[in-house]
């Protein structure tokens, strides 16, 4: 498989093939539209959209970079290099619909997960300090953030689905359509989820559609069973196992591991591109994941080759 080393390492490498492949199952198409200049190609635009998360860079940090990588230029077939702003309209006008596409091209590449987990986490929109806030007389106990709900393979510790919303509203809105659609696409045991997630519907989603246990912890475990409301709720709660529900703190690994590589705030400002800076995240985050999966199996093959002999 080939690889494209960046200028700082191999911490920042991106693999070339593994994002066509992906793109490819995505269909996503070569030009937007047949009238396009067709300069440039959709799949070298969000190429480097991606590249610009691993990076963490700007786009004006990209350009800089990109002038300077003569083998990534030529890896991608770049003959000329496209300005920032052409980045940045790309994003502008690229759909939703087509990055989900993307996200959910990875059940095709990750195995299949048995656990799952649903959490939400804030990415902050806010780039200054608390000690310039406060200089300013601006407020800094409540930030503007972006909610951004994820349900994650707490085995392998990817993202499977992702949701984002800048209104605040309750977990429960965001997590029925992202279990609908996890219904659809894949077929986990275990559905983990924290007291805000408690919901009859909920329970009753992932035993009819998603055909998984939720182990979702109850409000209020002092009420007694014949005063609980919801058929399923009052089910589970005498078989809830909670050793096992222990098991969902790995999505906060995740949450942490995701902001701690690649960020807990955003550079944009723009709603559409705030959501499309967080969902390339999220695919730099899953190759990042399967690119140390990787290396720890081979690492797991030399020790065993090194005991056998």
């Amino acid at each position: 498989m080939k690889q494209i080393i960046s200028s700082k390492g191999n911490n920042n490498r991106i693999t070339h093939d593994f994002c066509y492949k992906l793109f490819r199952i995505a269909e996503l198409k070569l030009y937007s539209h047949k009238f396009s200049k067709k300069k440039f190609s959709q799949f070298q635009h969000l190429f480097l959209l991606v590249y610009k998360q691993f990076r963490k860079f700007t786009y004006e940090e990209l350009l800089t970079d990109l002038a300077g990588n003569t083998d990534l230029r030529v890896y991608l077939g770049l003959n000329k290099l496209p300005h920032y702003t052409t980045l940045i309209k790309f994003a502008e006008r690229l759909p939703c619909k087509l990055l989900d596409k993307l996200v959910l091209a990875f059940k095709h590449i990750l195995p299949k997960p048995k656990k799952v987990a649903i959490d939400a986490t804030g990415i902050s929109l806010d780039n200054a300090s608390l000690h310039y806030c406060k200089r300013i007389g601006k407020s800094f106990k409540k930030r503007p953030f972006m909610k951004t709900t994820f349900i994650v393979d707490i085995e392998n510790y990817c993202i499977l689905l992702v949701k984002t919303r800048k209104n605040h509203r309750h977990d429960t809105i965001d997590a029925k359509p992202l279990i609908k659609k996890l219904a659809k696409h894949y077929q986990p045991e275990i559905f983990y989820g924290d007291r805000g997630y408690d919901s009859n519907e909920l329970f009753a989603l992932c035993f009819e559609e998603l055909n998984a246990y939720p182990l979702i912890l109850q409000k209020r475990l002092d009420v007694p069973k014949h005063r609980r409301k919801g058929r399923y709720r009052k089910e589970t709660i005498d078989v809830f196992d909670y050793g096992e529900y222990l098991q969902r703190n790995k999505i906060e690994t995740t949450n942490s591991m995701f902001k701690k590589r690649f960020e807990s705030n955003v550079k944009s400002k723009m709603d559409k591109l705030q959501k499309v800076e967080i969902i390339t995240r999220v695919i730099a985050y899953n190759i990042d994941r399967i690119l140390r999966i990787q290396d720890n199996i081979i690492l797991i093959f030399i020790r065993i080759m090194r005991i056998s002999y």
